[in-house]
């Protein structure tokens, strides 16, 4: 698997308009895109900021969804911006559930 790594910048004054479209439009887009598997969509404390993890089944998956992502237009007037894309490797540092880790 690939993931996706999405950092994006919001308007803290509009948190609650952006969680919608992230609710009812974005994360919608994201899990109709070919090769998706599973994404986790997390919010700053002070509504300034969210970073989504997306895995994808393929990188060639997780690469054309950074591009069409990468492609949107910046607005300063737009209650949400791209500030970053990166295709990211996992490092298997953190255990997964039910993994028994020895020290």
């Amino acid at each position: 698997m690939t993931t996706l790594l999405v950092s994006l910048t919001l308007d803290p004054e509009r948190t609650d308009e952006v969680v919608r479209l992230l609710r009812g439009e974005m994360a919608p887009w994201m899990r109709r895109q070919p090769g998706f598997v599973s994404s986790h969509w997390y919010l700053a404390g002070d509504g300034g900021h969210c970073t989504i993890t997306v895995e994808f089944d393929s990188e060639p998956a997780a690469e054309e969804v950074a591009r069409a992502t990468l492609a949107l237009p910046g607005s300063r007037h737009r209650s949400w911006n791209v500030e970053r894309v990166e295709v990211v490797d996992d490092l298997g540092l953190a255990p997964r559930p039910g993994l028994r880790v020895d020290h």
